[in-house]
């Protein structure tokens, strides 16, 4: 790895710590850094994966106050994150990179789509306004975010997004409270992705470490300052970030 490749890497993983913990996203830059730098697309995903973690630690602790409230949700949620981590981690290790790419830019459009249009669609088809929409029961949410986290485990670009859109439906709408809980989630599904992936010695460590610098640093920066923004900004600075990685993901595959 050149000097201009790490400064590029580490320059990409720095904001890409600041995106994630504002509204997720963080792989849409580090995945084609690493990429630049000479790593296979799978062993970049891995490695990509495995540095954001220590950076979804230090978004939760910054987002510590948030959680207030939230401990019984939080504990449910989890046990669906482990469960679907391990499949989607499991999947990956075992894909072809012909599979890989073409399922990116496919799965990134859907989690867009859910992000900016899900809640006002639910409440059409309920009959009533977004506002009065009831959310989704428990056990539905469970199985949803289950299949969120396969996802997750299998390629994390999208993931923060995927699971604001499924917060939203589930009612909870203050974006920073969301925001929060998809930081302590992370924390719990990457961690076992995480291990899964060191396991299977699927990590790039060198490119590793400068990434993991980077998304710390980010990601900490990211959280405090997103939490002094009105939540209508946040959330409108989720949505461009989703429909930017997906049209980025899409001219790649073209």
């Amino acid at each position: 790895m050149t000097f201009v490749q790490g400064f590029v890497l580490l320059l990409a993983s720095f904001g890409a710590g600041a995106l994630k913990a504002v509204a997720g996203g963080g792989t849409f830059l580090i995945f084609p850094a690493l990429m630049f730098t000479g790593v296979d697309p799978i062993r970049a995903n891995a490695t990509s994966t495995v540095a954001l973690w220590p950076g979804d630690v230090a978004s939760a602790l910054a987002y510590r106050r948030e959680m207030q409230g939230l401990g019984r949700l939080t504990a449910l949620l989890s046990v669906a994150s482990l469960l679907g981590a391990a499949i989607g981690a499991i999947l990956l290790l075992n894909s072809s990179r012909a599979t890989f790419g073409a399922l990116v830019p496919i799965m990134l459009l859907a989690a867009t789509l859910l992000f900016n249009f899900g809640s006002p669609l639910l409440a059409r088809l309920r009959g009533v306004s977004e506002a009065d929409a009831p959310p989704l029961p428990l056990g539905l949410s469970l199985v949803l975010q289950f299949l969120v986290s396969i996802y997750g485990g299998y390629f994390g670009a999208g993931l923060g997004i995927l699971m604001l859109s499924l917060f939203s439906l589930m009612g909870l709408k203050n974006i920073h409270q969301a925001n929060a809980l998809k930081s302590v989630l992370g924390v719990i599904l990457n961690g076992l992705v995480t291990a899964i992936f060191v396991g299977a010695d699927a990590i790039a460590w060198e490119h590793g470490v400068l990434v993991t610098m980077g998304t710390t640093s980010g990601s900490f920066l990211g959280a405090v300052l997103a939490q002094r923004v009105e939540p209508a900004r946040v959330r409108s600075f989720v949505g461009a970030t989703a429909w930017a990685m997906t049209g980025y993901y899409f001219w790649r595959g073209a």
